[in-house]
């Protein structure tokens, strides 16, 4: 009988040798917890061969995802490879920002009974050496176009028929399966001891909507359409969008000033 609480998967991609750095930091992060029932599946597009011959990944289950689809496929191909309860996603840039985190997710997991369940972000930016722009998540009924939760890093969902994400989907291939996610098993708990934290670099997918082309513009407008139609949903009318994005943002800059208050010290790796 399998008694693995987590499964925590890693789509990686490689880009550069910062991407490897990353990675590491992102393992290491994963190594130094204080809850250590869990495994590590990373699913590589790039570098595979390279990553099973480097002692540093030993004990670890690395997939060859290079035939695997963009970043879907990716992330896809890890969760399948899960034999844990829970499975908590990491994206390779991201990591926890303490030791506890993964023994305060299964505290939390095993006092409740929802299905998935999500974690606080921060963001580290590199350049500036600083921790900084919290995410305090929640799920909202416009998620599909408004993203009130964050990365996938800040999901934990439950392994029986995990939900997939759509390969169809593109720049919100993360709020399609939010939406997904609360279709299947309703609202998310929310651990709000927790925060992972996200890397702000150049060679993020998202750095595609700054300084956005007429072709990317087409392209999400064609994704949105799509979403709407697999979703049944109504899009927003252009002032409710700006409303709703507004109120969020004035949300973010309140929880930014009550995070710099709370906390005068945070680590990271």
């Amino acid at each position: 009988m399998n008694n693995l609480f987590f499964s925590i998967a890693i789509p990686f991609y490689f880009k550069n040798e910062y991407s490897i750095i990353q990675l590491k930091r992102c393992i290491n992060s994963i190594r130094i917890q204080t809850f250590k029932n869990y495994e590590i599946v990373i699913s590589a597009q790039n570098h595979y061969q390279e990553l099973i011959n480097n002692v540093f990944f030993e004990g670890i289950k690395i997939l060859n995802a290079d035939t695997e689809n963009f970043i879907q496929g990716n992330v896809n191909n890890a969760i399948k490879a899960c034999k844990g309860k829970w499975i908590k996603i990491i994206f390779s840039d991201d990591y926890f920002s303490e030791n506890s985190s993964l023994e305060k997710i299964s505290n939390a997991l095993s006092n409740n009974k929802e299905k998935w369940a999500i974690t606080n972000s921060l963001h580290f930016n590199k350049n500036i050496s600083q921790i900084h722009n919290p995410i305090l998540p929640f799920y909202n009924k416009y998620i599909l176009e408004i993203n009130s939760i964050g990365s996938p890093s800040a999901v934990v969902i439950e392994n029986k028929n995990p939900l997939l994400f759509d390969q169809k989907t593109w720049m919100r291939l993360d709020v399609d399966y939010y939406h997904a996610l609360f279709k299947k098993y309703g609202s998310p708990l929310h651990i709000n001891n927790v925060y992972m934290i996200n890397e702000i670099h150049n060679y993020q997918f998202s750095n595609l909507m700054i300084n956005k082309t007429k072709k990317t513009n087409l392209l999400l407008e064609k994704e949105l359409k799509y979403l709407c139609k697999k979703h049944n949903y109504k899009k927003l009318s252009p002032i409710i969008l700006f409303l709703l994005k507004f109120t969020l943002k004035l949300k973010r800059i309140i929880d930014q000033l009550i995070f710099r208050i709370k906390i005068t010290k945070t680590s990271f790796y």
